[in-house]
Parts: C-alpha cells; sequence; structure tokens
C-alpha cells in the first residue's frame, strides 16, 4: 500500500504452524524502519525523511532494522526519543500485530513544508547535544578518508593562507560531526552522501559543492540546497577511481585541487564576507 523498496508484505492463509521462534512484539502497533547503512544521503532522503515526515503527526515507538552503523544509530537516538526506538537484531525473526511501513521517496520537495521540518531536526539534534551554533570557520571535506570522489593533491598552504580548515567528517563521532559543522560559516565539500551534511548548516552558509565532469548535485535536485547559500563549480581535471560505482563512472571520478578549485573557493570566502 505504499512505495518501499525493501519491505515486500506475503499474506499466507494456512493451518499449518510455522516453526520460525520469533521474537514475539506482538500487542503493539510499531513503525518499521529499514536503514541504509551504505550510504547516509539515501538514509536520509529516501528513508529517514518520508518516515519522520509521518511519525511526527502519528508518534508510536518504531521498530529499527540496521546493521549496526554507530553514525546513523546515534543519529536516530538524537532525533528521536530512546524508548520510542527499538533496534532489532538483524539476524532474528520477529513477530508482530501490525506495522506502519513508512513510504520511500528520496525528492524533499514533494513535502512543501520540507525546509522547515530539516530545520526542526537540525534543532532537535543540537539541543540533544547541547551544541549551539557558533559560525566562524572556513571548513573544506575533501571525503579524502573514502574510496571515491575525493580532492585530491589539496594545496595545504592555500588553506592556511586563507584560513580554511580542513575535515573528515566519516570519522567523527555524531556529536564532534554536530560541533564541527555547528561552526561552519562557510563549507566546501566534494559532491556525494555528504549532500546530507548540508542538514546541520543554515541560510547564512556560504556553501561550494565540487561536481566531477557536469552538474550532477543531489542537493539541487532533491532539494536541501535550500538550506543555505549552495554553489557550484565544475571541474574535468579529473583521476580515475578504482571504487567507481554509478551507471556513468565519470561522475565517481576523483577530482584533482588546482587552480580552478581554489579561485571558486576564495570567490565564496570573499562573498561571504
Amino acid at each position: 500500500m505504499v512505495k518501499n523498496d525493501r519491505v515486500q508484505f506475503i499474506k499466507r492463509w494456512s493451518l499449518l504452524p510455522f516453526d520460525t521462534k520469533a521474537q514475539s512484539l506482538e500487542g503493539e502497533v510499531f513503525y518499521l524502519l529499514i536503514i541504509h547503512t551504505d550510504n547516509i544521503a539515501h538514509f536520509f532522503h529516501d528513508v529517514f525523511f518520508p518516515f519522520y515526515y509521518e511519525w511526527r503527526k502519528n508518534k508510536k515507538r518504531v521498530c529499527v532494522s540496521i546493521k549496526g552503523n554507530s553514525f546513523q544509530r546515534e543519529f536516530l537516538e538524537s532525533v528521536l526519543d530512546a524508548h520510542d526506538l527499538i533496534f532489532l537484531d538483524y539476524e532474528t525473526p520477529y513477530a508482530f500485530s501490525e506495522l506502519i511501513v513508512a513510504p520511500e521517496g528520496r525528492d524533499l520537495q514533494v513535502y512543501p513544508d520540507y525546509p522547515e521540518i530539516c530545520r526542526e531536526i537540525k534543532a532537535i539534534c543540537f539541543a540533544k547535544h547541547d551544541i549551539s551554533e557558533a559560525r566562524t570557520k572556513n571548513l573544506i571535506y575533501g571525503r579524502n578518508e573514502l574510496s571515491r570522489k575525493n580532492l585530491l593533491n589539496i594545496d595545504q598552504e592555500f588553506l592556511k593562507s586563507n584560513g580554511i580548515e580542513q575535515v573528515f567528517l566519516s570519522k567523527l563521532s555524531f556529536k564532534d560531526y554536530l560541533e564541527t559543522l555547528a561552526s561552519a560559516k562557510t563549507f566546501v565539500y566534494m559532491v556525494g552522501a555528504g549532500v546530507f551534511n548540508l542538514l546541520f548548516l543554515n541560510n547564512e552558509v556560504s556553501v561550494l559543492e565540487i561536481n566531477p565532469h557536469r552538474n550532477n548535485s543531489w542537493a539541487q535536485m532533491f532539494g536541501l540546497s535550500k538550506l543555505c547559500r549552495f554553489n557550484v563549480v565544475i571541474s574535468n581535471n579529473l583521476e580515475h577511481s578504482s571504487a567507481a560505482a554509478q551507471d556513468e563512472l565519470i561522475l565517481d571520478s576523483h577530482v584533482n585541487f588546482d587552480q580552478h578549485i581554489a579561485t571558486a573557493i576564495t570567490e565564496l570566502i570573499a562573498s561571504h564576507n
């Protein structure tokens, strides 16, 4: 009854008993939340936001199927109250009386009030961790700890002379991640799942997204670009990634830091100031 790529309902009418030794969660209505564990953008766009849009209007406890991704778990525990979350064991069968399966999507813009809801999610996370926005830093995130779409050969002297701090967001705990993004007045990042980072910025933060080959910005396509002062720069100074995964492999290429990128960053900082 809803569009959801990870849930199939199979109804079987039979007098034969099922001997699954299932753990019973019967007698209560739960939401079922099945989590992407390999891509934080898919997790937010496709799964979490459509669920949260429904849950905030009709709050019930949530059964979460997740393969131990600590960052995503910390995010869920920051947005939802701990007593509302039941983390299911991935290998255990469960028996339910009734489940609410939220629809899946991708484009946040189908929800007219999505910017306000995104800001609500950010405010809840910041309040949960007692974090205030103090936006004084120029940050750059080159995805250099990941396997594809890296910003290569970043000129450290350029960063130093322009007061830019390089960050490695995927290595941080969720609280440290929030504190880092709460400090950003400008934010430069490589296109990819890091579009999720824009959730924790605000309308005053100037953002530069670096795209290899052509503009393939999920932020613009699916809505998060509306949460900040968003800009895109396209580079063809590319290097092949052996971990490329898209249909158009060139869109997963690494980008070499060069004068074109440096100029775009300098202009971003100057326009913000």
